[in-house]
């Protein structure tokens, strides 16, 4: 009950919440979930789908294009809500439980967003895997594009990567 009222709360001040004039962004996301500017209420991971999706679309000025079920992921079943602008919320059994990011446009609470440059990055750990470079900023982890220069694609939480 006590996640349902601040969500409540946090719907009634998505029309309130100011926008990053710099990203035209009015949150940021990070390793925990999404922070809204101007706000000390979160959307953290854990919260109910309906509620997040509410909100965020809210925040975002519109619905996703999609809600998708990806039925063979690693972690189970994930529900995806995808917006057309790159952003995807991964849910897991009615939970908000991560996100992911592959346009430019949103800046992580960390700094980090789509396109930066990989010598503008504050990691020097790489990894080559089966999806390609990746690398782990606190908490916050990425894939560089195909010639390994610019951040590709940024997430935190559950994903439906097949590795």
């Amino acid at each position: 009950m006590m996640h349902r009222a601040g969500l409540v709360c946090l719907v009634l001040i998505t029309g309130c919440v100011p926008i990053d004039e710099d990203s035209g962004q009015a949150f940021t996301l990070d390793p925990r979930g999404i922070q809204p500017l101007g706000t000390d209420l979160r959307i953290d991971f854990g919260r109910a789908q309906t509620g997040v999706i509410d909100t965020v679309s809210g925040l975002q000025t519109r619905p996703p294009a999609q809600v998708a079920v990806l039925e063979e992921c690693g972690a189970g079943e994930v529900t995806a809500a995808i917006w057309p602008d790159g952003l995807v919320l991964n849910f897991l059994d009615g939970d908000f439980q991560g996100w992911v990011i592959d346009q430019n446009g949103f800046l992580t609470g960390t700094g980090l967003e789509v396109g930066q440059s990989r010598a503008a990055l504050p990691v020097t750990g790489f990894e080559e895997t089966s999806l390609g470079t990746e690398f782990e900023a606190q908490g916050i982890f990425g894939l560089l594009d195909e010639q390994h220069q610019d951040i590709a694609l940024l997430w935190s939480g559950v994903t439906c990567f097949f590795r």
